[in-house]
C-alpha cells in the first residue's frame, strides 16, 4: 500500500538547487552534465532535469515531483540522455551565468551544467510551441521526459498541473 506524503514547497528549491550544483566527476570538465528546463504551469513552476548519467526528474514548485524514473525505466533514461545530447549540440545558444532565477511569465529557461559552471538560455514559450526557436527541439525532448512520467505514473500526475501543461504544449 502506498502512503501519500504532503508536498512541501521548500523541497522544490532544495532539489532544484541540488540539480544545478550537481557535478558528475567521471565526465570531461567541459561536457554537458545536466540540463534543466523551468516553465510556468497553472499554479507554479515545473523544473525538468535530464542528466548525462540517465537521471531524469520533475520538480514541482508545490513541493511534489518525480525522481528515479531514469534508473527504473529504460525509456525515461533514453529520453534524458537524448536531451543531454541535444543540449550539447546547442551549446552556442547558452551563455555563462551566476544567476539561476525562475523564468518570467511567458518564457522558458534552460540551464546546462558542466564542470565549468552553469550556462543559461531563455526562449519565449510561444516560439517553442511554434517550433521557431532554436531551442524548440530541446524543449520537445524535455517535454518527452514529462510525457514518459505521465505514462508510467498516470494517477500521480493527475491534479499536479503537469498533465494539463503537457496537453497544452502538445507533448
Amino acid at each position: 500500500m502506498e502512503t501519500a506524503r504532503k508536498a512541501d514547497p521548500a523541497t522544490y528549491g532544495m532539489m532544484r538547487r541540488h540539480a544545478l550544483e550537481m557535478r558528475l566527476t567521471h565526465l570531461p570538465r567541459e561536457a554537458v552534465q545536466s540540463v534543466l528546463m523551468d516553465w510556468h504551469v497553472d499554479h507554479g513552476t515545473v523544473t525538468v532535469l535530464a542528466a548525462a548519467d540517465g537521471t531524469a526528474s520533475l520538480y514541482l514548485s508545490n513541493g511534489g515531483g518525480f525522481v528515479g524514473g531514469g534508473q527504473q525505466y529504460p525509456e525515461i533514461r533514453q529520453v534524458a540522455l537524448h536531451a543531454v545530447e541535444l543540449a550539447t549540440s546547442l551549446s552556442s545558444q547558452f551563455e555563462p551565468t551566476e544567476m539561476t532565477a525562475l523564468p518570467a511569465l511567458g518564457d522558458v529557461t534552460f540551464y546546462v551544467t558542466s564542470g565549468e559552471g552553469v550556462r543559461v538560455a531563455v526562449a519565449a514559450e510561444a516560439r517553442l510551441r511554434a517550433g521557431t526557436d532554436p531551442l524548440a527541439v530541446l524543449g520537445g525532448a524535455m517535454q518527452r521526459i514529462v510525457t514518459e512520467y505521465r505514462v508510467r505514473y498516470p494517477r500521480h500526475t493527475t491534479g499536479t498541473g503537469i498533465g494539463q501543461a503537457v496537453a497544452e504544449k502538445g507533448a
